[in-house]
């Protein structure tokens, strides 16, 4: 994994929303360009880049509503686009309040492709609304499906798959491993559907990423290996060694959702320390779901992290900034604090970077800076 790259007393030049210049404080305050800058004093602080979270579900429903619908698909479908797009709204905010400014958002409460684009055009209305989203198109069929698998791969391929494309909606399509992942069956079909599924999406032009609910085969690793995947979602356990480099020489990083933590933290920790020091690229997600448990606070993510998973402070800081950016392919645009990115920006309230997982339960963001403007400060959050 990366390491930080730490600068005391250091400081950051921001102009027209773009990291100009890091370096010393002496060094930047000397700069011409910086003698009539806008100055935010981050004394005695930690200043970082913006937290990312590559695998949420922005689309939160009330427990009245999830009483009137047997699932959150159902749910979904009755659901007015405007409070669609309220609700996706509120859960973008509350990301935003706790420092993640980009997240990947996938559609894993829709049941089909109404559903799907109806998802898709609010994360499309609430972009930099107020955080930076990648849309992921996770398709759904029914079980019987399954026993059609030609018809479900003709309707994905020549239907849905155009559509998306033509829409602009979504430049990533996440299949399942097998077909119990999210909240109801999304890919139960063979290898061989899988992959021409895969070879279909790419084709169009889509990134892939895959979901495997349990730890991933060697047959399910190397399948991700040849189809190019930016990630793969699920948990780590046995990897055999040569995975390890083969998928981070392409790019894919493995994305361990925050249950790892709960259902078996000294067999995770163990798996994980493994898979690093074989060289693999770890990211870290709250997997936030529209219902059961889920932290939208990465900063208690750092502490799982940390004290149940083994990560040391430095590992699951890049595990949640620069790994998460590349397992959404915005690395280039996010994840450090490095001139040419975007100035998304957090002071942390703690004096030692090390102090943040330390704190459980802790929220010590003091300020949260999109693109160079100021979005939040303490407990309050300006969306425009």
């Amino acid at each position: 994994m990366a390491s930080l790259n730490i600068i005391p007393n250091g400081a950051l030049l921001i102009r027209n929303g773009i990291i100009q210049e890091v370096g010393s404080s002496r060094r930047i305050e000397n700069l011409v360009h910086a003698r009539n800058a806008h100055e935010v004093d981050a004394t005695g602080r930690v200043v970082m880049p913006a937290f990312i979270d590559p695998d949420v579900a922005l689309l939160r429903l009330d427990p009245g509503e999830l009483a009137t619908a047997p699932d959150s698909s159902r749910a979904l479908k009755l659901m007015a686009r405007k409070r669609v797009i309220g609700h996706a709204g509120a859960a973008a905010a509350e990301l935003a309040r706790y420092g993640v400014l980009s997240a990947g958002a996938h559609t894993g409460a829709a049941g089909d492709l109404r559903n799907a684009t109806k998802l898709l055009r609010a994360h499309q209305i609430l972009r930099l609304k107020p955080i930076r989203i990648r849309s992921i198109f996770a398709p759904h069929f029914p079980e019987a499906a399954a026993g059609d698998s030609a018809a479900a791969l003709d309707t994905f391929a020549t239907k849905w798959l155009p559509a998306l494309r033509r829409k602009k909606l979504c430049s990533v399509v996440e299949l399942a491993l097998d077909g119990s992942a999210l909240e109801a069956p999304v890919w139960p079909f063979d290898f061989a559907t899988l992959h021409s599924a895969a070879v279909a999406a790419a084709t169009l032009g889509f990134a892939l990423r895959l979901r495997a609910p349990r730890a991933p085969t060697p047959r399910q690793l190397e399948f991700a290996f040849a189809a190019g995947a930016i990630g793969v979602i699920g948990r780590i356990e046995g990897d055999p060694r040569s995975f390890a480099q083969r998928l981070v020489s392409i790019g894919c990083i493995r994305v361990v959702p925050s249950s790892e933590a709960f259902d078996d933290p000294p067999r995770a920790a163990a798996a994980i320390r493994t898979a690093i020091d074989e060289g693999a690229a770890i990211a870290l997600s709250s997997s936030y779901r529209a219902a059961g448990f889920s932290c939208l606070n990465p900063q208690h993510l750092l502490h799982l992290a940390v004290d149940r998973l083994g990560l040391g402070a430095e590992e699951a800081i890049v595990a949640t900034t620069w790994n998460a950016a590349c397992t959404l392919r915005l690395s280039q645009v996010v994840g450090s604090l490095e001139p040419g990115k975007s100035a998304d920006v957090l002071v942390m309230d703690v004096p030692d970077y090390r102090e943040l997982s330390r704190r459980a339960g802790h929220h010590d963001v003091n300020v949260v800076m999109r693109m160079g403007q100021l979005l939040a400060r303490g407990p309050a959050l300006s969306v425009d």
